[in-house]
């Protein structure tokens, strides 16, 4: 009977003419990712800044709605002159955003031939009119060696102090875990941008029909300069993430079948860990941990959801064992189920017993949904609190500088590191598995293979053996690393400096310095941000200077500082090369 009637409702609605003439004439409009929402809020605002200096005064919808090339480009040239962008992929990411936005406003994508030409304006009169740079970031990829320097520096010689001891322990968990599985820290960690006001230009549609003659809305900040972070340019459109409707979604993340509160963070917790003690084929030997992690908040998961399963086992060196950094974590929250498991003796010497070939050591019931990966409370770690994205992205930009690298330390150069291993390694489809990419979508290729050919091709043509030690040197950061380069300018050198000519913080000791009080903060953030881009220069100046300097005091006879350690005995990385190269 309710099927009945039901089926009744639906024929009087389909016979009702205005109904299918009403969403003829609309537009349906895709239910988008949070992020995917921002980025078309932050072009809205520049597209309608635009469009309120055009003649004709009509809405920025209007004129997406019939935008042609003229419009394009016009808008393009505006960006240019007042926002005064500099780099060409910037504006190429603009493009992008624009063709997203047209796509989303008219239900199609914006006529080829139009957006070929725009292109080629872009990348013809436009950049050279602005001279625009157009110059491409180096791509650096990490190797074993590395992440073996920064182990060491991050545990024997980092003089930086955390909030809390836990914070070490997990900043090195983070570290092993993108390098063995090649995830973008979103996948652990809390990356969320803080929600912003965002007005009806995108949510409702219903005010711009109802009121065709809106000057607009007022101007906001919404940092459409930041880093957009697309694998590629073509993924910028592609991925048009939308959220899923459907209940229960949390339920397919988690590994285990309990059914509690829904998660307050998109963060790897511990229903996506099973820690299981695992029977040794070796007769004899002692049974090992293995470790399983579902890494399901990729980049588009909601589309639809497609979670991997990573496995790890035993380390024999405890520096790179990711399942003895987990087990110290989870005895610290005390998450074991089974009471007796309170200390790591007991962890990694329990035996499997019985006719099964594992044994999983469970968590609490209660802590399942509790965050992995925590931030810092005052003096004590928060029970709640997951672990923000720019908190990691600090230490381990500090990291890189410690250390000695040249390059900047960023996820993706453990993330390319893992591509280029297990594309050499395995099939073309695993490597799009682990990448989490669609398949045959050439973003490998793109943009994580190294740019460094790991190949000696020279050897290859003159038919003679290659010199793969000296290779395996010469593809990765740690070759131009020096750990004497200072992370900050000296005080000295900074204060022997004329001001800075932007005269953005000189106000100090005038006659109106009263009256400026509340521009101290800005003062702050201007004299770091100056500190910053000199200290930056003057690295980069250090390691073109170092290598000059070093031949000239050979030449005259000098030998090197005792004080200076010799880096076969006391740096882990080049005694690595150093004892390669000898092998060889």
């Amino acid at each position: 009977m309710v099927a009945r009637n039901y089926a009744t409702v639906n024929l009087r609605r389909l016979n009702d003419r205005n109904l299918i003439d009403q969403h003829n004439k609309t537009t349906v409009k895709r239910n988008y990712a949070d992020t995917t929402k921002d980025n078309l809020q932050g072009i809205i605002d520049k597209f309608s800044r635009f469009c309120a200096l055009l003649p004709n005064g009509l809405h920025w919808r209007s004129i997406i709605r019939n935008c042609c090339k003229g419009t394009s480009i016009a808008f393009f040239i505006h960006i240019c002159e007042v926002d005064r962008v500099k780099k060409r992929s910037t504006i190429h990411q603009y493009y992008l955003r624009l063709k997203m936005l047209f796509n989303r406003e008219n239900g199609r994508h914006m006529d080829t031939n139009d957006a070929k030409e725009v292109l080629a304006y872009i990348y013809g009169k436009l950049t050279t009119d602005f001279e625009l740079d157009i110059t491409v970031k180096e791509k650096p990829v990490l190797g074993v060696d590395d992440l073996l320097l920064l182990l060491n520096h991050h545990w024997a010689r980092d003089t930086s102090t955390f909030p809390t001891e836990r914070h070490r322990v997990q900043f090195a968990l983070i570290l092993l875990l993108l390098f063995a599985t090649g995830c973008r820290p979103a996948e652990l960690v809390d990356a969320k941008k803080k929600k912003k006001r965002r007005r009806p230009d995108l949510d409702d549609d219903e005010a711009y029909a109802n009121d065709m003659n809106d000057g607009g809305f007022e101007d906001a900040e919404f940092g459409a300069d930041a880093d957009f972070g697309f694998d590629d340019h073509d993924s910028a459109v592609a991925d048009l993430g939308f959220e899923n409707d459907g209940d229960g979604s949390d339920d397919d993340v988690a590994m285990s079948d309990v059914d509690t509160e829904l998660r307050q963070f998109d963060a790897l917790c511990y229903e996506d860990v099973r820690l299981l003690v695992v029977q040794n084929p070796i007769a004899g030997e002692r049974d090992v941990l293995a470790m399983e992690v579902k890494l399901a908040h990729y980049k588009g998961a909601k589309r639809p959801p497609k979670p991997t399963i990573f496995f790890f086992t035993e380390v024999d060196d405890p520096i790179f064992c990711p399942i003895t950094h987990l087990a110290s974590l989870a005895i610290a929250d005390e998450a074991f189920e089974a009471p007796s498991l309170t200390t790591a003796e007991r962890v990694f010497e329990h035996k499997v017993w019985g006719p099964i070939a594992c044994t999983p050591l469970t968590w609490k019931p209660e802590m399942l949904k509790t965050l992995i990966f925590r931030r810092a409370d005052g003096v004590v770690t928060s029970p709640t609190l997951a672990l923000t994205y720019s908190q990691f992205r600090d230490c381990l930009n500090h990291l890189g500088l410690a250390a000695g690298f040249l390059e900047k330390l960023t996820s993706y150069c453990f993330r390319r590191r893992t591509a280029n291993v297990v594309d050499r390694a395995a099939t073309d489809a695993v490597r799009d598995q682990v990448m989490r990419h669609n398949p045959n979508s050439a973003v490998y290729n793109g943009a994580y293979i190294n740019e460094r050919v790991p190949f000696d091709v020279l050897s290859a043509v003159l038919e003679r053996p290659s010199a793969d030690g000296i290779l395996r040197m010469l593809t990765y950061m740690s070759l131009m690393r020096d750990p004497r380069a200072l992370v900050q300018v000296p005080d000295d050198v900074l204060a022997a400096l004329p001001p800075d000519p932007t005269g953005a913080y000189r106000i100090q000791g005038t006659e109106v310095e009263a009256e400026v009080r509340r521009l101290t903060a800005e003062i702050g953030i201007s004299r770091t941000r100056r500190r910053n881009i000199i200290s930056e220069e003057y690295r980069a100046d250090y390691f073109r200077r170092r290598p000059i300097e070093d031949i000239e005091r050979q030449n005259r006879g000098i030998t090197r500082s005792r004080a200076i350690p010799s880096p076969p005995c006391q740096d882990p990385v080049s005694y690595l090369h150093w004892r390669r190269i000898e092998e060889l």
